[in-house]
């Protein structure tokens, strides 16, 4: 979580770049000093090495950076990917009579309860064929009733009776045919829920079928999502996850599998899951989440901060602080989580290893930890990544006398490993060239 107790770290990594620019700048400002104050006269050009190396007359100064130690902690793998959110219960009123509207009860935005009248139609003309009907029915009833005393003394026919008795039904059934469309008059929300769209405007005439109001129930929320197909066995209903959304960044909102569609779509290859969200009080229908399904969890895994690994090397590198110098380790990628990775080989526990000021590093350089920043931890998960299985190990590949990868030296397959490599830390494209070029790769070549 971004915090203002993070602020001073952000200064301490400005500051590691700026002396290491510095200290470099003067080191060789210093070496050519000296090596036009030896230089014999008349030999112009005659170098007198990097500072530090065979012929030069210091040690190269020390590189600041900062550590973090490798700590043995639980870490968990995830199946990543998006949904938008929806309600369960939505919904869109419509008109069921025609008849315009004479009164408005709410507006959006506003919490209903079920049954609570939301606007009123005319009702004029339909309460006074209802009023008909009523009448209708009377008489129909009376007219029954003598038919009943008729028959009793065998005065009528029974056809006549039988003509009686349809009279009444019909009567009655329209009486309660009038009596509903009378109640559609009144607009009522079918469940508790929030006013979400309010479609029509007072006096406005409405039609039968027309849109009236949208209600939606945001108690719960889902969030429908698309997994492969392989990872149909990692998920059951019932699991763990958690939502990442860009209105509140640094903050999950709990999850878990509701429901799991038991086919799979033949034309995506995936299967719909729909999670239940818990919204505390924030989310609304129809906002974007990154998703994140858990699916195991190591409880005894050695985590680093992904801050750590090297983005100048095709495999996974790391430098570890070996007293005053930096340790290049190849090392073993396991699962990915949030700004931490497991390391499955090259570091022990305890050990420290640089979080900033790594890229500019070759194994064997001095380095220099200031006082309270060398003991940091291993970052808390922010976000989190799919599972990945063993990683590559970086490989013989060219490298300079420093030790690091010379990018002009590399074939176009190896150059675009390094690429992808930059690409799975996070930098975009216009940076890896221009890393690429500052260290004097194709990138930089120009034609003659």
């Amino acid at each position: 979580m971004f915090e203002q107790r993070q602020l001073p770290r952000i200064f301490w990594a400005m500051a590691l770049v700026c002396t290491s620019w510095l200290a470099c700048s003067k080191g060789d400002s210093e070496g050519e000093q000296q090596g036009a104050a030896h230089r014999p006269s008349g030999q112009p050009g005659a170098s007198s090495g990097h500072a530090g190396g065979p012929g030069g007359g210091r040690p190269a100064a020390a590189v600041p950076v900062e550590v973090a130690k490798v700590e043995r902690r639980s870490i968990s793998s995830f199946i990543e990917t998006n949904g938008t959110l929806e309600a369960e219960n939505e919904v869109d009123l419509v008109a069921r009579v025609t008849a315009p509207v004479v009164d408005l009860k709410v507006e959006e935005g506003m919490q209903v309860d079920k049954g609570q009248i939301l606007a009123r139609l005319d009702d004029s003309e339909l309460r006074a064929r209802a009023e008909i009907s009523r009448a209708t029915l009377e008489e129909a009833e009376q007219v029954f009733g003598r038919a009943v005393s008729l028959k009793e003394n065998q005065l009528i026919s029974p056809e006549e009776y039988d003509q009686v008795v349809t009279r009444l039904e019909t009567a009655r059934a329209q009486s309660e045919s009038d009596r509903i469309q009378l109640g559609y008059t009144e607009i009522r929300a079918p469940f508790a829920g929030l006013v979400v769209t309010r479609y029509i405007h007072y006096a406005e005439q409405v039609n039968t079928g027309m849109p009236l109001f949208r209600i939606s129930d945001f108690t719960p929320l889902l969030c429908p999502i698309q997994i492969p197909e392989r990872d149909i066995p990692k998920v059951q209903v019932g699991q763990q996850a958690y939502l990442t959304l860009e209105a509140w960044p640094e903050e999950r909102f709990p999850a878990r599998v509701l429901r799991v569609r038991p086919v799979v779509d033949s034309a995506t290859g995936t299967v719909r899951v729909t999670l239940e969200v818990e919204t505390r009080g924030r989310l609304r229908p129809g906002m974007f989440a990154r998703v994140f399904v858990q699916t195991e969890t190591r409880s005894d895994a050695l985590v680093v901060p992904r801050s750590a690994l090297s983005l100048e090397s095709i495999g996974d590198t790391v430098f570890v602080a070996a007293g005053d110098t930096a340790s290049r380790r190849d090392v073993q990628l396991g699962f990915k989580e949030g700004d931490s990775v497991e390391v499955l080989s090259g570091v022990s526990e305890g050990e420290r290893i640089v979080v900033i000021g790594q890229d500019g590093l070759s194994d064997g350089t001095p380095i220099q930890i200031p006082s309270g920043l060398g003991e940091g931890a291993a970052a808390e998960p922010q976000h989190a990544a799919s599972d990945s299985g063993p990683q590559p190990r970086s490989g013989d590949v060219p490298r300079g006398p420093d030790g690091r990868p010379d990018f002009s030296r590399m074939t176009p397959e190896q150059l675009e490993r390094v690429k992808e490599t930059m690409r799975s830390r996070g930098l975009s494209e216009e940076q890896i060239e221009e890393r690429i070029r500052g260290a004097g790769g194709p990138a930089a070549q120009k034609p003659e």
